[in-house]
Order: structure tokens, then sequence, then C-alpha cells
């Protein structure tokens, strides 16, 4: 995990979340809408040990981050997600392989295979895994959703979930100059028209006619 990544997010939204359990070695540190796995680095005892981890100063952590310690049940409910390595209905989606900036965000569009489902996360709640993510051909993509309905998706490396992500909701306003510009596109597509190819023979035709003239 890159620890930059999820310092800017906690600076962010100034939101840091430690869940762990006494009976294994891993633990999580998540902001207010991702968890990551941190399995590997020192797990932080108190709001400090986690700032120094961070690079936050000790002010900041106190005076401005919302911080939090959970002793849960391992990996099946942080705080509504569930990080088991596979659930049932969980489904794949993957990179529809474009980028939207919104809002100060660059927006990942995610789909399933038939393209019949489509869900947004941001490139930022990504920034964490991103050393891991690249040219790495074992990551996944799965759709998941919390008890009351909530949509979130978890990022896998192999067979370990290594983080969740809510889903983006695109304001409405955005949507709507999205939708104006699909329509703008397909506009302009359908309007050019395609010159015809010309051959030899025709070219020498145009040739004579000019000639003539």
């Amino acid at each position: 995990m890159k620890l930059s990544g999820l310092t800017k997010m906690v600076k962010r939204q100034l939101v840091c979340n430690v869940f762990h359990n006494d009976e294994s070695d891993d633990f999580y540190i998540g902001t207010a809408s991702a968890i990551y796995c941190a399995t590997g680095f020192p797990r932080p005892l108190n709001r400090n040990q986690m700032g120094a981890m961070l690079g936050i100063s000790e002010d900041t952590m106190i005076e401005k981050v919302v911080y939090n310690d959970f002793d849960c049940a391992y990996k099946i409910d942080f705080q509504g997600f569930n990080l088991d390595d596979t659930i049932k209905d969980e489904v794949e989606v993957k990179k529809l392989g474009i980028g939207i900036y919104c809002s100060g965000e660059i927006l990942i569009p995610l789909v399933t295979e038939d393209r019949h489902m489509v869900g947004i996360i941001c490139q930022s709640h990504l920034a964490p895994l991103e050393d891991e993510i690249k040219n790495n051909g074992f990551i996944r993509y799965y759709q998941r959703k919390q008890t009351d309905g909530t949509v979130y998706y978890v990022v896998e490396n192999g067979m370990r979930v290594r983080a969740a992500v809510m889903a983006y909701t695109v304001p409405d306003y955005a949507e709507a100059k999205l939708q104006e510009l699909v329509a703008m596109l397909a506009e302009t597509h359908i309007g050019e028209q395609e010159e015809p190819e010309q051959t030899f023979d025709d070219l020498n035709a145009e040739k004579d006619s000019e000639q003539q003239e």
C-alpha cells in the first residue's frame, strides 16, 4: 500500500479509522469512503501513532481528524463493508477504459461483461494501491452491496481483497452535462459524411473534364 495516497485521502476527508481483530495480525485503515488492507505495516496503537505513520501532524490529528479504532469481527463487518476474499452474489466488473473529470475528481466507470450494469469510482480512491495495480494482470474488481443496498466495490489482487471503496454518485448537473455531450457526439458522428473512395479512373475522368473546360 502507498501511504502517501492514503495520507491525501485522510487529509481531504478528515476521517481515519483503524479496523483490527486481536485474533489476527491483519489490520485495515479506512477513510470516510474506503478501506485498505495495511498488513505488513506496524499497527498503530493510538491516534498519535497513526498520525506519525501517515506523516500527519499531531495537532491536525487531534483537532481536525475524526479518529476511530474498531475491534471488529474479522473481515465480515467493517462498518458495513465485507472484506472477505469471496462472498456470495458479488459481481465482477471491469474498467470501461475512459476517465471522466468531474468536480475535481477523475472518475472511472466500471461495467459488467454484458454492459448491463455501470458504476463509478474515484481514481483518488485507488491511489493507495497505485503501485500494486500498475502492470498487474491479477487485479480484479467486484461489486458488492451493504445490507441496506448501498453499492461498493472491492479490489482483489489474486484471491485477496486489498481495498473496498464506495461507489461515486454523479451530481445531477454533471449527469445532465454528460447526457448532453453524448447526444452531441452522436449527432456529430451521424452528421459526418464519408467521402466516396476514388479510383484512378475517377481521377482521370476529372482531369479530362478540367482540360475540356
